[in-house]
């Protein structure tokens, strides 16, 4: 407990405002590349645990009003595989809401250019927020996903989502 308390009162990284890079002049469109299928590959950190490779196989369907259906396969190591589903709806100019199965009430992104600002709480009042990145070829883009209770950063996730060329 010594060893722990200490560690609460670190400063969270990600308050520092540091964003992922990012293709200059493009903007993320999240419905446009995620219709179709995708990969991502990353490290998943926690505040106590050794990181853990986290895969994710992902299929985007258009749904009506300019909506999304993405349904995720995710492998973490040392877990059993589990499936989960996003709905995202357009909610004004750069703005969508929607529903993620993971999620207790709305989730809400935010795009900005080519990111985008993804919160969203969880069970147990863990708080999420992600940054999603468009990379300068188009078909890439990364992912860096946090987690937080009671304001300090439990895990955290950096990922490269792979779009499928059709």
């Amino acid at each position: 407990m010594r060893i722990i308390l200490p560690l609460l009162f670190l400063p969270v990284a990600s308050c520092t405002g540091v964003h992922l890079p990012a293709a200059g002049a493009a903007s993320l469109d999240p419905v446009a590349f995620f219709v179709g299928n995708s990969h991502g590959e990353g490290q998943l950190h926690q505040l106590l645990g050794k990181p853990r490779f986290v895969r994710v196989v992902s299929a985007g369907r258009p749904q009506p009003g300019g909506a999304l259906l993405l349904t995720q396969r995710i492998a973490e190591e040392g877990k059993a595989p589990r499936t989960r589903e996003w709905i995202m709806r357009p909610a004004g100019p750069g703005r969508y809401t929607g529903t993620l199965t993971d999620a207790v009430g709305l989730v809400e992104v935010t795009i900005a250019g080519p990111r985008a600002q993804v919160r969203y709480t969880m069970k147990k009042g863990l708080k999420v927020r992600q940054e999603l990145a468009l990379q300068p070829d188009g078909l890439t883009v990364l992912n860096r996903l946090e987690v937080f209770k009671l304001g300090v950063r439990v895990a955290w996730l950096d990922e490269t989502i792979r779009k499928e060329r059709r």
